[in-house]
């Protein structure tokens, strides 16, 4: 499988180039800036990754459940990744890849939930029908369990993601299918 994808258009739009010549941006707080990075977009990044990789609970947003499991998934740029963490977790910086990840969560009568370990397996196709298998790496933190892989994409590339995920403690099997725009940073 071809994982350096061919976009829809094959080029950078005039808006991509106006973007990394440093053209002013709105963020999506509503602040006006240059497109480079800045410390209210570096804490921004700092914010996120770690609301993604320690408090699964922040992106409830994006979940599926399924009795009492609840699949947590997001999708990023690896340019939001700081130097530091993506050293820490092993991961590739670029403005062209993507990072899936993954976690599960079991929901107790009380309300709490832990961490679930999960099997999973699947592909992400962008809209011209080009797939790629995901092979997803464990990452154990004390409160979690987290499963990342990265995906190549063009810019301003919808991608499909269909994963099968399977409960290791009980054995069902769940699929879970969503997509993801991405553009380069």
């Amino acid at each position: 499988m071809n994982k350096a994808w061919i976009g829809p258009t094959g080029a950078r739009s005039p808006a991509t180039a106006d973007a990394h010549a440093g053209a002013s941006t709105v963020s999506s707080a509503g602040h006006k800036g240059p497109a480079s990075a800045t410390p209210h977009r570096l804490l921004t990044s700092a914010l996120l990754l770690l609301a993604v990789l320690f408090a699964p609970a922040a992106i409830a947003s994006q979940f599926e459940r399924f009795g009492d499991l609840d699949v947590h998934y997001i999708v990023f740029n690896t340019t939001d990744v700081s130097p530091e963490m993506a050293e820490r977790y092993g991961l590739t910086r670029s403005p062209d890849l993507g990072l899936v990840n993954i976690s599960g969560r079991r929901l107790a009568e009380d309300g709490t939930t832990t961490p679930v370990r999960l099997e999973l397996q699947g592909t992400v196709t962008n809209l011209l029908g080009q797939s790629q298998t995901l092979r997803f790496r464990e990452v154990e933190d004390p409160a979690a369990i987290y499963y990342l892989e990265t995906v190549r994409f063009t810019d301003r590339e919808t991608l499909r993601f269909d994963v099968q995920v399977t409960d290791a403690e009980t054995g069902r099997r769940h699929n879970v299918r969503f997509q993801k725009a991405l553009w380069r940073q």
